[in-house]
């Protein structure tokens, strides 16, 4: 294992799915071209007159340009986004859905407005659900709380470009804390609802189990690279994360957060190690701000969803 290194993984070509890149791990914001990618549906083709359909229980429906979007005030967010499959590959027995290692997570700087500016609900509404412009099959729905929260984005930018079409240009949305499939690429439609949404995407898939739907992002910590003076890795979740823990040959040490400190991107951690030559086996464990840790070993459930088992790695120097 090198420092920031992982193999590219095309986990399928159509739809496009693969992990990110090598070196991805490597800076705050990860590179388009090293990015990870999901789509459940192809690439839809999109051209410059795509306008964002607000509708349902709202005070205005209304239709809305990328333009008119562009002339409102922008807000700038970084953030990690995380394939709620991420990791499927290691929980036993095996799951269903795509072969996930480690590598279906990134991080970037979104450009946008929040979506509260654009929309007013009226009391009715519980919901909202979002309907990507990839055929209109894909739609996830919001709690009105979670929708109407200042970072909740309309993005129009990643890394301070347009963002490309297979990462949900021109317009996605951005729900920081939540795995990825919340933040629904090639926004067509936002549609405020008076009950709770049940589409095949909301109540048939990302669910841990009936009823118990995939939401915010677990804890979890990886390594990036072990070298024969430092161990450095990356934390993130749906909360701030309070600690990053290292077992090096049984052993539990508190590792020292670096980098920058931002509430919705991942965190950059490192422990400093005097190695004897040989065979060492480690492990990496990280605590939100809530208390909670990784457990040993990923929670099963049948479609391999949140998996955020306690990271082990042999190394030999």
């Amino acid at each position: 294992m090198g420092a920031g290194q992982i193999d590219i993984d095309l986990i399928r070509s159509e739809p496009p799915n693969e992990e990110a890149g090598e070196g991805a791990f490597a800076c705050l914001l990860t590179p388009a071209q090293r990015r990870f990618i999901r789509c459940n549906f192809p690439v839809p083709e999109m051209g410059p007159a795509q306008a964002l359909e607000i509708a349902g229980a709202v005070i205005e429906p209304r239709r809305l340009s990328l333009s008119e979007l562009r002339a409102l005030r922008a807000v700038r967010l970084t953030v990690v986004t995380e394939c709620a499959g991420n990791g499927r590959s290691h929980i036993v027995p095996p799951a269903d859905g795509e072969p996930w290692r480690d590598g279906a997570v990134s991080t970037a700087q979104w450009t946008g407005v929040p979506l509260s500016s654009v929309l007013q609900l009226r009391d009715t509404a519980v919901e909202v659900v979002f309907t990507g412009a990839d055929g209109g099959e894909y739609q996830r729905s919001l709690p009105r709380e979670v929708a109407m929260d200042h970072g909740t984005l309309l993005a129009w930018e990643m890394n301070g470009a347009p963002i490309p079409p297979v990462f949900g240009g021109p317009l996605r949305l951005i729900v920081p804390g939540w795995y990825g499939m919340a933040s629904v690429k090639w926004l067509a439609r936002v549609e405020a609802v008076e009950r709770p949404f049940e589409g095949k995407f909301q109540s048939g898939r990302y669910v841990y189990a009936p009823g118990v739907p995939v939401t915010r992002i677990r804890v979890k910590a990886m390594f990036t690279g072990v070298a024969t003076s430092r161990i450095a890795g990356l934390a993130w979740g749906g909360a701030g994360i309070a600690a990053v823990d290292v077992c090096v040959d049984g052993v539990w040490l508190r590792a020292r957060q670096v980098g920058p400190v931002l509430p919705q991107a991942w965190r950059r951690w490192e422990l400093a190690w005097k190695p004897r030559p040989g065979r060492h086996l480690l492990a990496c464990r990280a605590t939100d701000v809530r208390g909670v840790s990784q457990p040993p070993q990923p929670l099963w459930n049948r479609l391999g969803y949140g998996a955020n088992g306690v990271q082990e790695v042999e190394v030999v120097l």
